[in-house]
């Protein structure tokens, strides 16, 4: 290391840049000197055993380690950009807009895009909220044009894009919903994890000889 005024640094002819382009040999003091460095990063020449085995460890130490799957965040596995009902919509049309896109729920978001609740297919198919048996068909149109307001849970947990999944998952069986809305700073949600979410990353992080 090199301790001294500029002057004196450009005195020494390795700082410069026409002597740095030939080239550099190892200098093996402990794999992190730039002579390594460069052999790992650029693929200069390496001499014997000595030369290899020191810039094997210096680049096993750059390898990055790969996150279990309960490590890591909501982000990586969430649906992005979340389909999501505004508060005044209709229990028919949440009902259409879940069927149509393939959804068991949906958060509910105010004017604003903030999280109010969540509506899913099964509280909407909840037979003790329909008309009573032999209700005429004003009776059954009203319901179905009432506010998911009315029907929708609330309030619900949400998750910050950068929980992890072990506590998601956590959340999930503490509240017993299918998914849980990933909301960011403002309130407004970004996304939506759901076990099904949870369960691929759990499998692809365990390799399909785990499972079978």
């Amino acid at each position: 290391m090199f301790q001294g005024t500029l002057e004196q640094m450009r005195q020494i002819r390795q700082v410069h840049a026409a002597e740095r382009s030939r080239a550099i040999q190892p200098s093996l003091r402990d794999g992190r000197d730039g002579a390594v460095r460069e052999a790992v990063e650029y693929g200069a020449p390496v001499g014997g055993t000595m030369q290899r085995s020191a810039i094997a460890a210096y680049a096993s130490t750059n390898e990055p380690v790969p996150l279990a799957w309960h490590d890591l965040p909501v982000s990586e596995v969430m649906h992005s950009p979340a389909m999501t009902l505004t508060v005044g919509a209709s229990v028919e049309q949440a009902w259409q807009q879940l069927v149509s896109h393939g959804r068991g729920q949906a958060p509910v978001v105010n004017a604003r895009g903030i999280l109010v609740g969540m509506v899913t297919r099964a509280v909407l198919a909840n037979y003790e909220q329909w008309p009573e048996p032999g209700a005429s068909a004003q009776a059954w149109d009203n319901w179905r044009a009432q506010s998911i307001e009315s029907v929708m849970l609330t309030p619900i947990p949400s998750v910050a894009p950068g929980t992890d999944l072990r506590r998601a998952t956590s959340a999930l069986l503490d509240s017993a919903l299918p998914g849980l809305p990933v909301v960011g700073e403002d309130g407004r949600v970004v996304g939506l994890v759901s076990r099904t979410d949870v369960l691929r990353a759990a499998l692809k992080d365990a390799g399909l000889d785990a499972w079978g």
